[in-house]
């Protein structure tokens, strides 16, 4: 590719830059490498991505790794309600029947734990994360979380076991927003709904483990390690995860953001295949980004997430990750619960949820191909359309007289709602929060749609128990009508507000989203970044803002 000048770029040249001599030219400016680095990010095909970065993207998988237990404990917490050995422990009897339940406020307490500490544990590692980096962030929350596994684990009263869910659920909020935050920053457009992707598959996978151990010991009634034993496999995870993220680099752009330039360059390389040179462009394409940021929006604060262009891309992730609590709204907290109110044995309902899990990873796994080739738009919109069309017809087969045939029916319509969910809104939602957000405002954007998501959790695990337990609201599978209902209105907000994101650098997201575009006309909207240079260039000769002295300039 031609290394020549573009133009405009004589106005963000620096005093002292960082230059290349390469192949007899003259040294280029940080503004022409980052343009060579777009062009490079543009023309790579996803084949040529994974070679290149094959090292980022194991990294990045390995930082998923900790969504399994995110999975795992959101599954344990979900059909816990449901488990014999566990309502034998911490229920009461219902009426002369061998029968055990909890409480409906315990059910909700409960239901509540992980949420509303992951409402906690998302904000600290917010903050934790900009000021020490994602490694030491999320080794430090493994070894917290190995200790807080103690209380659950021997919790001698229902109080006991919420009060350690409630403390491990701090560390899941960190891994909930860590792992998309990562896999967002170390590797090209190309691979980003890829590795998003994956980070849905591990959560998956935790659900998968989850669901298989609580089958096998679903028999054992009045077994006392029957429940304990799922809580102590928690352990297996730090285990596992720690040794490997040891190693693990520090994200380019989070070194970038600190001004540790040539340590940003060093991970670059640890992260690719890159030579030294490649290194200094991609690198140099971050400062560039960060540069164009901080004079759009001078501060890196929580509250500048409300303020400029950066208040609709808060919205939009926002509202992607809220719509994944909705579309399943009241029912997708407690499947199991909701398999055996709708006639299922506890046997076929635990059965049943180890099929959800396996539904999960098949369509996660082939979920991977239609994000990396399609929009993300057109796959959210028509994961709605397809949900709530589920929902209604769910809600029709209630009206039908009970009887075990309409429980299978019903249950066999859900779980065909959870394979349009996981192919489509599932995944896209990830993708969508990793790319809506700035770089210099990530980790704050992710920590606050991700609690938009645990408030809609919390609403859900709050209703649910009182619309579907039969001493309460009964509701059963007409519960259909209310989530599908829903859903409509969520097409709606995307129709109109969600642009298409997919192959665009995060420079060019920060142009469109300045231009002040529709939803609808972001596709097709060509980006001249060398044009933009030239009228940055004339804006700040004009004094409509000023300068900002880039890290390069800073330490020099």
């Amino acid at each position: 590719m031609a290394t020549h000048k573009p133009p405009g770029s004589e106005h963000i040249e620096m005093t002292n830059p960082v230059t290349e001599q390469g192949e007899g030219k003259e040294a280029m400016t940080i503004a022409e490498k980052a343009y060579l680095a777009t062009e490079t990010e543009h023309t790579m095909t996803a084949s040529l991505a994974f070679k290149r970065y094959r090292k980022a993207c194991l990294w990045s998988m390995a930082f998923s790794l900790t969504i399994i237990m995110d999975g795992y404990d959101t599954a344990i917490l979900g059909s816990l309600q449901a488990f014999p050995a566990f309502k034998y422990r911490f229920g009461h009897q219902v009426g002369d029947t061998s029968d055990y339940q909890l409480n409906p406020q315990w059910q909700v307490a409960i239901g509540l734990s992980n949420p509303l500490g992951n409402l906690i544990g998302v904000y600290i590692n917010s903050f934790m994360t900009e000021r020490i980096g994602h490694k030491k962030a999320l080794i430090g929350t493994l070894v917290y979380l190995t200790g807080a596994i103690f209380i659950t684990f021997f919790a001698q009263s229902v109080e006991m076991f919420f009060a350690g869910s409630l403390l491990s659920g701090l560390a899941w909020g960190v891994f909930t927003t860590m792992a998309p935050a990562y896999a967002s920053e170390v590797c090209p457009v190309v691979l980003r709904s890829y590795l998003e992707t994956w980070v849905v598959t591990c959560w998956g996978i935790g659900q998968f483990v989850s669901f298989g151990l609580l089958k096998a010991f679903s028999s054992k009634e009045r077994d006392y390690w029957a429940w304990r034993i799922p809580i102590g496999v928690q352990w297996a995870w730090p285990v596992l995860i720690i040794p490997i993220l040891v190693f693990a680099p520090e994200s380019p752009w989070w070194l970038v953001r600190k001004g540790r330039l040539e340590a940003a360059e060093r991970s670059t390389l640890r992260l690719s295949s890159m030579t030294p040179h490649e290194a200094k462009q991609a690198v140099a394409l971050m400062i560039h980004t960060n540069e164009l940021e901080k004079a759009e929006c001078q501060g890196a604060g929580m509250l500048d997430c409300f303020r400029g262009t950066n208040l609709r891309r808060t919205e939009i992730a926002c509202a992607a990750w809220t719509i994944q609590q909705l579309s399943g709204f009241v029912v997708s907290g407690y499947g199991t619960y909701f398999f055996q109110q709708a006639g299922l044995k506890t046997q076929d309902s635990f059965s049943m949820s180890v099929g959800q899990a396996g539904i999960h990873l098949v369509c996660n796994l082939a979920a991977l191909p239609i994000h990396g080739r399609f929009g993300r738009r057109p796959l959210f919109l028509l994961g709605i359309v397809a949900m709530s069309c589920t929902w209604f017809i769910i809600g029709f087969v209630a009206l039908a007289p009970a009887s075990t045939a309409q429980g299978y029916a019903e249950s066999a319509i859900y779980l065909l709602w959870y394979v349009f969910y996981q192919t489509t809104v599932g995944p896209g939602a990830y993708v969508i929060v990793g790319e809506s957000s700035t770089t210099r405002l990530r980790s704050h954007t992710i920590s606050l749609a991700r609690n938009c998501y645990n408030v809609a959790s919390i609403l859900n695990k709050v209703v649910g128990p009182y619309i579907l337990n039969p001493t309460a609201g009964n509701w059963k599978g007409k519960c259909g009508f209310l989530t599908g209902g829903i859903l409509v209105v969520c097409f709606a907000w995307a129709y109109f507000r969600l642009p298409e994101m997919r192959g665009r650098t995060y420079e060019e997201l920060d142009i469109l989203f300045g231009m002040r575009l529709k939803a609808r006309e972001f596709k097709g909207q060509p980006v001249d970044i060398a044009m933009r240079e030239i009228q940055r260039g004339e804006e700040e000769e004009k004094g409509r803002f000023e300068p900002v002295q880039s890290a390069t300039e800073q330490r020099m």
